[in-house]
C-alpha cells in the first residue's frame, strides 16, 4: 500500500507539473500575457530592473540579485581576509591578489609577529592574558591562511602546468607560423617571378603577332607564281570557320602575268557596310606591283581582270565580277614605288556565302579565288557560271 502511494503520489505531481506549464500568467507589470513557462523569459528581457554594478547583469529578482552579488559575480569586491590587509580585491583576481608583494610582506609581517609572541610567551609564563589570546588569534589566522594555501596549491600546479603547457604550444604555433610566413613570401616572389614571366611572354607573343601580321600583309615570299597558259591563275585562302565573324585581310604571293609581264597582287578581306544595316560584304582587291620589266610593257595596263570566288561543288555555282581597265586610273599606271594603290570590289559577296555552309564556298576551311586577265580583250566569261555577282541580292 505504501508503494502504490508513491507512485500515485509521483503521478500526481507530473500532472500537477503539466498543468502549471499550460496555465496563463498576466504580467504584474505589463500588458503581457502567456503561459508560465514563459513568463520567466519575459521577466528577463522586460523587466530586469535590477543591474549588478560590477557585471552589469539585470535581473528581476531581489533573491537572485542579491545571490549574485554575495556568491556568484566574479567581479564582485572581497576583503583579504589576512589581519592588516585591508585592500578589496574583485572574486576574480584573488589568487594574483594573494601572489602581489604587498600581501606578501604583510604575511611576512605577521608569521614574526606570531613567532615573536610565541616565544615571549614560552619565556615569560606569567605573560598576560592579553598576550595569550592575541597569539591564539594569530595561530588561528595562520591556520586559516593555512588551509587557504592549501587548497589553492593544488589549482597553482595545475595552473602552473597550464602555463607551461601553452607556453610550449606558442612556441610550436609561433614557429609554424613563422615558417608560414617565410613559406607566403616564397610564394609570393614566385608569383611576382611568374607574373613578369608571363607578362613577358604576352608582349613577346603580342609583338610576334604583330609580326606575322605585318608579314601576312607585306606576303615577303621569294616564290613568284605565273599565270597558266590559259591566262588563269588560282589562289587558295585558308579562314578557319570559327573566325569568319573576325574581321580578316588576307594576301595572295605576288603573281606575274608571264616571265616578263606585269606583277600583281590580289587581297580579300571582310567588309562592314554600315548604311546596310552593318551588313558584312567580301572584299577583293588587286594590285599592281612593280616589276623589272615594266619599261617594255604597254602602260596604263589595258586589260579587263576577271575575279571568281570558287563553287566547290558540282553545281558550279561560281561568283564572277570584272574590273575594268580604266585609263584614267592611278592604280593602272606604270608603277612608280613599290605598288600603286589597289582597286578592286567592296561588294564582291555577302560574307554569308562563306559562313553558310550550304554555299560549298569554303570547305575545310579554305576557299578559292580565280583571276583571269582578258589579254584579247574579247569579253568572253572563261568561267562556266550559273550565278553572276550583278545576280547576287
Amino acid at each position: 500500500m505504501k508503494t502504490n502511494f508513491i507512485v500515485k503520489q509521483a503521478l500526481a505531481d507530473r500532472g500537477a507539473e503539466r498543468e502549471l506549464m499550460m496555465i496563463k500568467i498576466d504580467c504584474y507589470s505589463c500588458s503581457w500575457n502567456g503561459l508560465y513557462n514563459d513568463y520567466k523569459e519575459h521577466l528577463g528581457q522586460i523587466h530586469a530592473y535590477l543591474e549588478c554594478s560590477n557585471c552589469h547583469k539585470h535581473f528581476f529578482s531581489t533573491n537572485l540579485y542579491e545571490e549574485h552579488l554575495q556568491e556568484l559575480c566574479e567581479n564582485r569586491s572581497v576583503q583579504c581576509g589576512l589581519p592588516g590587509c585591508i585592500e578589496r580585491i574583485k572574486w576574480s583576481e584573488i589568487g594574483k591578489h594573494f601572489l602581489c608583494e604587498t600581501h606578501q610582506k604583510i604575511l611576512l609581517e605577521v608569521i614574526t609577529q606570531y613567532f615573536f609572541l610565541k616565544k615571549c610567551l614560552a619565556n615569560n609564563v606569567n605573560c598576560s592574558t592579553t598576550t595569550f589570546n592575541v597569539v591564539s588569534n594569530i595561530e588561528q589566522e595562520l591556520t586559516t591562511v593555512q588551509e587557504n594555501i592549501n587548497t589553492l596549491l593544488p589549482g597553482v600546479e595545475n595552473s602552473l602546468n597550464n602555463c607551461a603547457r601553452l607556453k610550449s604550444e606558442h612556441d610550436q604555433i609561433k614557429a609554424t607560423c613563422d615558417n608560414l610566413t617565410s613559406q607566403r613570401t616564397t610564394v609570393r616572389k614566385m608569383i611576382q617571378d611568374g607574373n613578369e614571366i608571363t607578362n613577358k611572354y604576352i608582349q613577346e607573343q603580342n609583338e610576334m603577332e604583330k609580326q606575322i601580321d605585318h608579314i601576312n600583309k607585306l606576303q615577303i615570299i621569294t616564290k613568284t607564281f605565273t599565270l597558266d597558259s590559259d591566262s588563269t591563275a588560282t589562289f587558295a585562302f585558308i579562314k578557319h570557320s570559327h573566325e569568319m565573324n573576325v574581321p580578316f585581310s588576307i594576301y595572295s604571293p605576288r603573281f606575274k602575268t608571264s616571265q616578263f609581264g606585269y606583277c600583281f597582287m590580289i587581297r580579300v578581306c571582310s567588309t562592314i557596310i554600315s548604311e546596310n544595316e552593318n551588313q558584312e560584304y567580301l572584299s577583293i582587291y588587286i594590285t599592281l606591283l612593280r616589276g623589272e620589266f615594266d619599261p617594255i610593257l604597254l602602260y596604263p595596263f589595258p586589260y579587263n581582270i576577271y575575279l571568281c570566288l570558287c563553287d566547290q561543288s558540282n553545281q558550279r555555282k561560281h561568283i564572277v565580277s570584272i574590273i575594268k581597265a580604266d585609263a584614267n586610273k592611278l592604280s593602272f599606271m606604270r608603277p612608280t614605288s613599290e605598288k600603286n594603290d589597289e582597286v578592286g570590289i567592296i561588294k564582291f559577296c555577302p560574307l554569308n556565302f562563306l559562313k553558310n555552309g550550304q554555299n560549298n564556298y569554303l570547305k575545310d576551311d579554305i576557299f578559292f579565288i580565280r583571276i583571269f586577265i582578258d589579254f584579247m580583250n574579247n569579253g568572253i566569261n572563261p568561267f562556266n557560271v550559273i550565278i553572276e555577282r550583278s545576280n547576287i541580292k
